[in-house]
């Protein structure tokens, strides 16, 4: 009963400084913000900040974290049995109603580790899904990381330019534009798989 207690207790905890990050995030830009910021907002002390996080960008990588665990749920539920690579719609969609939380990650260091930890993350998302499309005992034409990189790293250059252009297209046509773009190379790559 104790752990269970603490767990409970740890999780709150660590979601209310998640919250208070967000809700600082729109006011002001991720640089901006000191751990003092966050420490104010979220009502605790120093140590029970560092208790849970390292630091500032340790609490930011557990913000995203908990997005793209979010988007990730979102797009497992929403697949048609098509290959379906990535939560792409759900996450333009998701940038999109949340313009306001975005501009104050865009400012300053925030962006660069949002990406940062946006491709590292959908990328061995991918590695794991391209490996259960593999027949057993088969090696793709390309190594499975690399593909994952490839296409982690094109979802992330494309929601970077979107934003930046001030979203010239739906999230559904961005889905459909990547998709164009990435699929025929993926299913290449493992038609052409051989035995190792």
């Amino acid at each position: 009963m104790t752990n269970l207690k603490t767990d409970r207790r740890t999780q709150r905890t660590q979601r209310i400084l998640v919250q208070a990050l967000v809700s600082l995030m729109q006011e002001k830009s991720y640089t901006a913000i000191t751990v003092q910021d966050i420490l104010d907002r979220a009502d605790v002390g120093r140590s029970t900040f560092y208790a849970h996080f390292q630091d500032k960008e340790d609490l930011m990588t557990a913000v995203l974290a908990r997005m793209m665990d979010g988007l990730n749920q979102l797009g497992e539920q929403s697949a048609t049995g098509e290959l379906h690579l990535l939560p792409v719609r759900e996450l333009f969609e998701h940038v999109q109603e949340n313009h306001q939380l975005f501009k104050g990650v865009m400012r300053g260091q925030g962006l660069e580790l949002f990406l940062e930890k946006g491709q590292e993350y959908w990328s061995q998302k991918m590695a794991g899904d391209l490996s259960t499309l593999l027949p057993a005992g088969r090696q793709p034409a390309v190594p499975i990381p690399v593909m994952a990189q490839f296409v982690s790293g094109s979802l992330i250059t494309m929601l970077r330019w979107w934003v930046e252009n001030k979203m010239p297209y739906s999230p559904q046509e961005m889905d459909l534009m990547l998709h164009h773009l990435v699929l025929p190379g993926i299913r290449a790559c493992l038609e052409a798989a051989i035995s190792p």
